[in-house]
């Protein structure tokens, strides 16, 4: 009787094990902080894409300003030239004249670019700017998610292997033939509960109610009685 009782109860923990394994699996925050991670990871890449750009136009901007510096050189050289006196060939003259309208056009050309060039890296600079800081907020977040599921898979980490013991336990003190026996019958009915426990003259499983003769049987020392529609062994819980 007793070791039926305890096989009861061992049939009782190994589906609370079973449930906490498949509870472990599915945390509902370790699944969130997971979405989390990899939400922020994609959010980093656009940020990283974002900063790209931006040294990107950094870059273009000081080659203009380089080029612009290179043309005003130009045009102050050129200007002397014209106006020295020292030339004194008409067609050299003319020629000079074309490569200063040319070269102012450039430069008021350049001009432009670069203004245009410094509001477009002044607007994203600031956008960067916004993100990096929302970024930060981000990270702060999945810090606290993490110690959050950190904490809950540990403490549930801390549970199952508790009841694992437990069933060691239990294992060690039930007769090896009752127990092969339990795993044939749970193995038949694909890890379900394959254990009855009795109460009111009741099937503890399929709730049947159960003729008299068997709860006379039931007390009968080392005899195995099987509920008739379910199939279960009945272990006397009254």
């Amino acid at each position: 009787m007793e070791q039926l009782q305890l096989l009861w109860q061992l049939q009782e923990l190994e589906q609370k094990i079973f449930r906490r394994e498949h509870e472990l699996q599915n945390l509902a925050t370790v699944i969130e902080y997971q979405r989390r991670k990899k939400e922020f990871a994609l959010f980093q890449q656009e940020l990283k894409a974002r900063e790209e750009e931006l040294n990107a136009l950094k870059k273009e901007l000081r080659r203009k300003e380089l080029e612009l510096q290179t043309i005003s050189n130009s045009l102050k050289e050129m200007d002397k030239k014209l106006y020295s006196g020292e030339i004194r060939n008409v067609k050299e003259l003319e020629n000079l004249e074309k490569k200063v309208r040319a070269g102012k056009s450039k430069k008021s050309e350049l001009e432009d670019e670069i203004l245009f060039l410094m509001e477009e890296l002044e607007s994203e600079t600031a956008e960067v700017s916004s993100v990096k800081a929302l970024e930060e907020e981000k990270s702060g977040e999945l810090q606290q998610l993490m110690l959050k599921a950190r904490g809950e898979l540990h403490k549930a980490q801390g549970e199952l292997q508790q009841l694992t013991r437990q069933r060691e336990e239990l294992v060690r003190v039930i007769d090896s033939d009752l127990l092969k026996k339990y795993r044939e019958l749970s193995s038949r009915m694909q890890g379900g509960r394959c254990i009855s426990l009795v109460k009111g003259g009741f099937c503890g499983i399929c709730n049947v109610s159960l003729p008299s003769s068997f709860r006379a049987r039931l007390l009968a020392p080392g005899e195995l009685v099987f509920c008739e529609n379910c199939g279960s062994l009945l272990v006397s819980g009254d």
